[in-house]
């Protein structure tokens, strides 16, 4: 303090230690945010409980081959023209987002090859 200039006694009276030292500790929300998973972790969790693995994918997919959208509406609407569900036309699947319309395909997938695989079997048995 005796070494100090008195322009450098008077800034040394002035300062609020308190208030100082506060803003040099870390903020605990702050601290909180940056460990917070990124957006798009946080969609994707919410996606995947909706979707499944592969639709998820194709969704991405979607983005950078727009035809292979296409593909996926016109085998949804063949699938759902076989089981009766008239809805599911490619005028409404052309509307439907990419996560209605890999579901859906993957829906009609999946339920294919569990009746193959079902016809499989009881062909097996008969024989």
């Amino acid at each position: 303090m005796r070494s100090l200039s008195p322009s450098e006694l008077k800034l040394f009276n002035s300062t609020d230690f308190k208030t100082s030292e506060s803003n040099n500790t870390p903020d605990t929300n702050q601290a909180t945010t940056s460990l917070a998973a990124p957006p798009e972790q946080l969609v994707y969790e919410n996606l995947s409980d909706k979707s499944h693995f592969f639709s998820l994918r194709d969704q991405l997919i979607f983005m950078f081959k727009p035809a292979l959208r296409k593909e996926y509406e016109a085998y949804v609407s063949q699938q759902a023209g076989n089981v009766g569900y008239r809805t599911l036309v490619p005028k409404n699947l052309q509307q439907a987002s990419d996560l209605t319309v890999a579901n859906l395909y993957y829906y009609f997938k999946i339920r294919d090859e569990s009746e193959i695989e079902r016809a499989e079997i009881m062909e097996a048995l008969a024989i």
